[in-house]
């Protein structure tokens, strides 16, 4: 693990002994880390597992996340941009992805399973993109993202197996945190970075406020780009697609610079009252071939049928936390899916956390001394509340259009594309820099 360079002036004046303790070490957790870092700010991160590990395959990232990246390191950003993987085709640069019919149109006339639909195009943030050294399809496999990350931290701030079990304040205002191996620390300050089943959101919110089942499941395939190719043509495969049927779609892109697809097939789970229940503890359970071909039955065969051949044996349950609550309470504060955990649909969920951690890192920078960090904690939230729900609230309802769910879009693809692209656009379009400036101004007049 290399070392990372020097770090920028201190302008923050840490407790004299004792770190701010990050747990979890995560995408989220290594990328606030480095963004304090930068900021001379002591850190500690405490990661459950044994090894930096990341779950899944590919990671979208649009130019507001990207943006993300860069404010927290430059270096992030450039070893971001070593193994992200484009749209081959440069006529379609500015293209998130192209719609597809997965099935054959309910109406008499209508398109076939396979046909063109139409593409989302970034109209609005592209020049910036470009400026960047991206495009706007830009994906990344999770392993490589990490590997950037955990380059970027200095030896010994990772403490490893470290399983969060509940925290004290002590009459100074530090906390002691316990571990489930029985050890403890101290620490000045505590950020949960340890995801939709956080512990740490225990201290902070109250008990109703626990993950909910989003009525979708995932099914995932990594096929080989030579049997993607074969099955599909290097069009549909090399370039981002969006399979859209009823109840259901297909989203297809490559990684790892085009050698291999991502597939991922997202039924809607629901009854006649609304979402149905996920029964059990385990939300990862195992997901049949046969399951998935009877669930997709009547799909276009061909891409059916390679994602049948390289089916991982699971499916997940995709669960959200849409609430209100404060994302802090005290010198305990909350980010990423710990925070706001989301639903995919949007390809927002990895990038909510990079501006998370931009953020975040520069208000605690901003007010000079772990003392005053509940200010830096309270400002982060007046900001990142709004934007993270509302993020969430998009991605469900970008879910409904994509199984063609909702009233108001039915079947009429130009009603799809126009409310789709105004979900995107809200999403490209957030300025950190600006909330950033809006938050430092609530600092200053937090009195508390």
């Amino acid at each position: 693990m290399a070392a990372a360079s020097q770090a920028s002036t201190p302008t923050f004046e840490n407790h004299a002994t004792l770190p701010i303790a990050i747990v979890g070490g995560g995408l989220c957790g290594l990328a606030l880390a480095i963004g304090l870092i930068k900021h001379g700010i002591n850190v500690q991160i405490f990661e459950a597992a044994p090894a930096f590990s990341e779950i899944g395959a590919g990671v979208a990232f649009g130019v507001n996340s990207i943006i993300a990246l860069q404010l927290i390191d430059q270096r992030l950003l450039e070893g971001y941009k070593k193994h992200a993987t484009f749209n081959a085709d440069r006529a379609r640069d500015s293209e998130f992805y192209t719609m597809r019919w997965g099935v054959d149109e309910r109406k008499e006339d209508g398109s076939k399973a396979g046909d063109f639909g139409w593409t989302l195009n970034d109209d609005w943030y592209f020049a910036r993109t470009r400026e960047l050294g991206v495009r706007t399809r830009s994906c990344i496999h999770r392993a490589r993202l990490l590997e950037e990350l955990v380059a970027l931290l200095p030896q010994g701030i990772t403490t490893f197996g470290k399983s969060f079990e509940s925290t004290e304040e002590l009459a100074d205002g530090t906390l002691k945190l316990w571990f489930a191996d029985g050890t403890t620390t101290l620490a000045s300050a505590l950020i949960g970075c340890d995801g939709i089943k956080s512990r740490v959101r225990k201290l902070v919110c109250s008990p109703a406020i626990r993950p909910q089942y989003a009525g979708e499941v995932a099914y995932r395939a990594v096929v080989p780009r030579a049997d993607a190719e074969a099955a599909l043509g290097a069009e549909f495969v090399l370039n981002g697609h969006i399979y859209c049927g009823y109840s259901e779609y297909i989203i297809t892109y490559p990684i790892e610079h085009g050698e291999l697809v991502n597939m991922v097939a997202i039924p809607q789970d629901r009854d006649g009252r609304g979402v149905a229940e996920w029964k059990g503890d385990e939300w990862t359970v195992p997901g049949t071939k046969d399951e998935f071909l009877k669930r997709f039955e009547g799909w276009y065969k061909p891409l059916i049928v390679v994602f049948a051949r390289y089916h991982l044996p699971s499916k997940w349950a995709l669960f959200v936390l849409q609430h209100d609550e404060p994302y802090c309470k005290d010198r305990i504060c909350l980010t990423g899916d710990a925070a706001h955990a989301t639903v995919p649909h949007l390809g927002a969920g990895a990038g909510m956390a990079m501006e998370d951690a931009y953020v975040l890192s520069s208000l605690v920078a901003s007010v000079g001394d772990v003392k005053h960090i509940g200010k830096a904690f309270r400002a982060y939230d007046a900001v990142r509340r709004p934007r993270s729900q509302e993020c969430l609230k998009r991605s469900l309802k970008v879910s409904l259009c994509y199984g063609l769910g909702t009233e108001e879009v039915g079947n009429d693809v130009e009603v799809l594309k126009q409310r789709l692209e105004e979900s995107f656009k809200w999403l490209w379009g957030g300025d950190l820099q600006a909330d950033v400036i809006r938050a430092k101004e609530l600092v200053r007049l937090d009195k508390r």
